[in-house]
């Protein structure tokens, strides 16, 4: 299967002009073994400045009451190029990858630096040769699917924080992080048992292998549940 019958089979999008998309897939090494063939760094400037402004957009939709800091943090997360690498990965673009010898015999469709460049370069292509519409349907079923959300956004997400600043803006109480568990294993592991407690009652549990990571579970679960109690009183907030 080529790059055009993958992309129609996979994400609906029919391509117009081929040239963007074996552009967008053709390293450096390729090209400079074939003189006349352009490579994908140019696609790959684009795909970045894409990324940036419609990762930020969902961010600023998704979290209103996060500030700038926070915002930020969440963007960095997805666009890195762990991210972005992975996200190749998981759908196969590195089979399409054009490649110089060299980069062949190392394994370069297997390199999150290449990786993660593909993904920003085929989001140009896609910019340039699609709709808006098309292109926000590629970034849902990639960028924003629920895989990417939960494992990489969650490393950045600062839940202690968003507890905090959501508590004081609508409850102005104080919160506290109480151990109520700790036990040790053979393995020389442990594992923390934390409570959010807010006004004397129990608002979350987290469990960690560390305090700091239980802390952020417990702050999770709390956020959890709060969010829950929101949408019954506020069904259509």
């Amino acid at each position: 299967m080529d790059i055009i019958n993958f992309l129609l089979k996979e994400f609906s999008i029919k391509v117009r002009e081929k040239n963007y998309y074996f552009e967008a897939l053709t390293h450096n090494s390729f090209s400079n073994e074939n003189r006349r063939t352009k490579n994908y760094q140019r696609l790959e400037f684009l795909g970045d400045a894409i990324l940036q402004m419609k990762v930020s957009e969902y961010l600023y939709k998704m979290f209103p009451k996060s500030n700038e800091g926070l915002l930020t943090k969440y963007r960095s997360s997805i666009v890195k190029q762990s991210t972005l690498a992975e996200i190749s990965r998981k759908i196969g673009l590195g089979k399409f990858i054009r490649l110089g010898v060299g980069e062949l015999d190392s394994k370069g469709y297997e390199k999150d630096s290449i990786l993660s460049d593909i993904f920003e370069s085929m989001t140009a292509a896609i910019f340039l040769d699609q709709e808006d519409e098309v292109l926000n349907n590629w970034l849902e079923k990639t960028v924003f699917s629920n895989y990417i959300i939960d494992q990489f956004l969650d490393k950045a997400h600062d839940f202690k924080s968003e507890l905090q600043e959501l508590i004081q803006l609508e409850m102005r109480s104080e919160i506290q992080y109480v151990i109520v568990g700790c036990k040790k294993f053979k393995n020389n592991t442990t594992s923390f048992t934390v409570n959010v407690i807010l006004n004397g009652m129990v608002f979350g549990t987290g469990m960690g292998s560390n305090k700091k990571k239980a802390e952020q579970e417990a702050a999770k679960n709390a956020l959890s549940k709060i969010k829950k109690i929101s949408k019954v009183e506020n069904p259509n907030k």
